[in-house]
């Protein structure tokens, strides 16, 4: 997204999860999931809130900063990003799909554009 294109209006629950990744607020950011979320990812599938806390905490120590949307579009109780993140102070973007369910994200498809990363290596 350019600096002269207009900011998208957000989705609450999307918007929420920048606002907890901008605070490194991972206690607030799992908030945001359904307790029965599935989070598709190519390093395998999360299960359950569980699952979920289990992969912000490894999250914790990467440095994650949210820096911008590159596209992003929603409807009804679907959405799809493009988001710039710097991660361990390498800039990525990763892309995502969310499905929402009572006001929280059910089912979630994402990766980084280039490929999986051993961040924890």
């Amino acid at each position: 997204m350019t600096e002269t294109q207009a900011a998208p209006q957000l989705h609450p629950v999307f918007a929420k999860q920048i606002d907890c990744l901008m605070r490194q607020d991972f206690d607030a950011l799992l908030e945001t999931f359904h307790p029965e979320i599935v989070s598709l990812r190519f390093q395998g599938p999360v299960y359950g809130r569980e699952g979920a806390r289990d992969l912000l905490n490894q999250y914790e120590g990467l440095d994650m900063e949210f820096v911008g949307i590159e596209e992003y579009a929603h409807c009804d109780d679907m959405i799809m990003t493009r988001t710039t993140l710097r991660v361990k102070g390498e800039e990525i973007v990763a892309v995502g799909s969310y499905v929402i369910r009572d006001g929280m994200i059910w089912r979630q498809f994402g990766c980084d554009e280039g490929g999986v990363r051993d961040w924890w290596a």
